[in-house]
Order: C-alpha cells, then sequence, then structure tokens
C-alpha cells in the first residue's frame, strides 16, 4: 500500500528521538502560530476567535511569547481588542458595585470557545493519527515504526479511540509494548546502576531512560 504525504512525514520522523505525532504536531502548530501573528494578525476571524477564547490557552500563550520571533506587535494588536472588549463585557465595577455588576463580570470572564491554537493541534493529532494506523498496512512503515522510539501514552490513547481498523490497532499496541518493555528494562537497569555496588558500570543506552519514560507517558514538553 503506497504512503499518503503525511504517513511519508511520519517515516521521517520514525528516525528522530521522541514521539513522532509529538514531533510533527509541535512543528505544525509552531507553523501555524507564526503564520497566524504574521499574517492574519490583522483578519476579523483572528480577533473573533481569540476574543472568544479570552486569549491563547498558557501553553500556547507562551508560545507565541517566547518562541515566535519580533511577535510583540501581533501581541499587542490582538490583546489590545481582547482587552478592549472584555472590559466592555465586564461592564464598570465600583467598589459599592451590587451582585448583578459582579454577575456580569463574572459570566464575561468565560471563555466562549477554544484557544484557537489548540483547535488546530487537535485537528493536526487526528490527521497523524489517523495516517499511522493506515501506514502500518505497509511493511516498510511498520518495520521503520518498531526501530522508533514509539508514540507517547495520549497518542496511543488517541488511536485505539480512532475509527481505524482493529488490525492496525492490534499491531501499533503491540509494537508500543515491545517498546515500553525496553524502556522499562532501559530503568531497571538505570536503578540498578545508581547503586553504590554498580556505581563503576559505564552508562549505555538505560542512562537516558528517565527523560524517555517522560516524553511517553506524558508527550513532548509544551504540546499541551
Amino acid at each position: 500500500m503506497p504512503l499518503s504525504s503525511r504517513a511519508n512525514e511520519l517515516l521521517q520522523a520514525f528516525d528522530q528521538p521522541g514521539c513522532s505525532v509529538c514531533r510533527l504536531t509541535a512543528g505544525s502548530v509552531h507553523n501555524y502560530l507564526g503564520s497566524l501573528m504574521y499574517e492574519y494578525v490583522n483578519e476579523p476571524p483572528t480577533h473573533m476567535a481569540v476574543r472568544a477564547a479570552r486569549g491563547f490557552c498558557p501553553t500556547h500563550a507562551w508560545h507565541i511569547q517566547e518562541q515566535i520571533n519580533a511577535s510583540g506587535l501581533g501581541i499587542a494588536v490582538l490583546y489590545e481588542g481582547l482587552v478592549r472588549n472584555l472590559l466592555k463585557d465586564m461592564g464598570e465595577v465600583k467598589p459599592d458595585s451590587g451582585r448583578r455588576q459582579i454577575v456580569q463580570a463574572a459570566g464575561a470572564l468565560k471563555a466562549n470557545g477554544p484557544c484557537p491554537a489548540c483547535t488546530h493541534r487537535t485537528i493536526v493529532e487526528e490527521h497523524l493519527i489517523r495516517n499511522l494506523l493506515e501506514g502500518l498496512e505497509n511493511a516498510e512503515f511498520v518495520e521503520a515504526f518498531r526501530r522508533s522510539s514509539g508514540i507517547c501514552l495520549e497518542h496511543l490513547r488517541q488511536a485505539l479511540n480512532n475509527n481505524g481498523s482493529s488490525s492496525s490497532k492490534a499491531l501499533l499496541t503491540s509494537i508500543q509494548q515491545d517498546i515500553w518493555a525496553q524502556l522499562q528494562r532501559d530503568l531497571a537497569e538505570y536503578i540498578r546502576k545508581n547503586d553504590y555496588r554498580f556505581a563503576s558500570e559505564p552508562m549505555g543506552d538505560e542512562g537516558t531512560s528517565p527523560r524517555r519514560a517522560i516524553e511517553q507517558m506524558a508527550g513532548a514538553k509544551d504540546i499541551r
């Protein structure tokens, strides 16, 4: 079975450490935020989405601040409108304001929509998971996945809840269990070599096992 473009992206990502779905999703979200801040920051739909969400979620707001170069003006443009409309929706609250004003202000603070970047992330994850399952019908793809770091716990959950074939899900789970079994052995060996009786033994691949365990159970840093 020929591979789709998304499956080919996964195939290439298998050579890199960590969950391939996390890696490609994070890259797509970064590109999305960069495009939004540089090309679509003045577009009404962008402003409406950000206002409805009451700003980006903490993960993506700080990603824009710290990783999207020269985004200060874009942030100012988006958040000036957000804060202005937030104040308008809250209504003026004075020190002696009553319950009605407080209830109005509290209601205005609630988000009416999801973080736009979270929505993008979810769409990308769904596409990648679907193509991962379809790719497992290709022998080359299967062997590359066996040699990879596998996928993280959250993306395995998503894959098993996907509408893909049971045979692909079974194969995926079997390979992932093999990967986690090796991780468990590496963690046990890491623990053993930290015992003073064996501390003189050099670390091998097990030296990276604590970080790999975090990546496997929690997914890539700052992805959600």
